[in-house]
C-alpha cells in the first residue's frame, strides 16, 4: 500500500479531532528498514524517524521527514 505525504498528523485526518498529545510522551529513531527508507526518501529526499506519540485517548504512529511532513500515519485507541 503506498503511503501518502501530509503536512502534519492533523491533516492526514486519521489522527481524531479531539485527540492531544501528553506531554514528553513522545518516541523517535531513525527508520531501520533499508527498503521502507529508500520509499521514503522517494516521496521526499532526505531524513525520515519513526515517531509515536502517546495521548489520552490513544497514541499516533507515523514517519517523520526533517521537513516536519509526515507518512504513513496510523491512530491506535485505547482500550
Amino acid at each position: 500500500m503506498p503511503l501518502h505525504v501530509y503536512p502534519s498528523i492533523r491533516d492526514s485526518g486519521v489522527v481524531p479531532v479531539g485527540w492531544t498529545p501528553n506531554r514528553n510522551q513522545v518516541v523517535k529513531y531513525p527508520v531501520r528498514n533499508d527498503m521502507l527508507r529508500r520509499y521514503l526518501r522517494t516521496l521526499r529526499p532526505g531524513r525520515w524517524q519513526k515517531v509515536i506519540k502517546l495521548g489520552f485517548q490513544g497514541e499516533v504512529h507515523y514517519f517523520e521527514h526533517e521537513s516536519g511532513w509526515v507518512a504513513g500515519v496510523k491512530f491506535f485507541p485505547s482500550r
